[in-house]
């Protein structure tokens, strides 16, 4: 009896194991047309402060590079993630741009964290633009 647990106890770990490799990788998650719901009629100057501060407070350096156009750097362990940001003063896209081998993007999915990386960003961002 004790070598039919372990055995289903092992067959069970090898399930969860490889259900957990496969879930490493999902879809890439960009937003597009966020809507930007400030108070007031925000500058493109406004509203790339706002980007970029945002960016900051969510742990992401930021380069503006040219007016409507942002892109956005974050490192953590090894893995370094790249997304451009470009906006108006109604609206922004945060999209994947580049990254480190490690996050297995394969021009459709890359690792889950990526993802959770990006929804950070979005909501600081957000929260930032929506303050103006």
């Amino acid at each position: 009896m004790t070598s039919i647990l372990r055995k289903i106890v092992v067959a069970g770990a090898t399930v969860v194991a490889i259900a957990a490799c496969a879930s490493a990788r999902v879809p890439v998650h960009n937003y597009v047309d966020v809507p930007i719901a400030a108070k007031t009629n925000p500058t493109i100057e406004q509203v790339g402060r706002a980007i970029v501060n945002g960016s900051l407070a969510a742990g992401w350096q930021a380069n503006e590079v040219r007016p409507g156009s942002i892109v956005a750097l974050y490192k953590i362990r090894s893995h370094t993630a790249v997304v451009d940001i470009a906006y108006t003063t109604k609206s922004y896209n945060i999209t994947f741009k580049e990254g480190d081998p490690g996050l297995k993007y394969d021009g459709q999915t890359i690792h889950q964290n990526y993802n959770d990386w990006v929804e950070n960003l979005e909501r600081v961002v957000r929260t930032h633009v929506n303050a103006l």
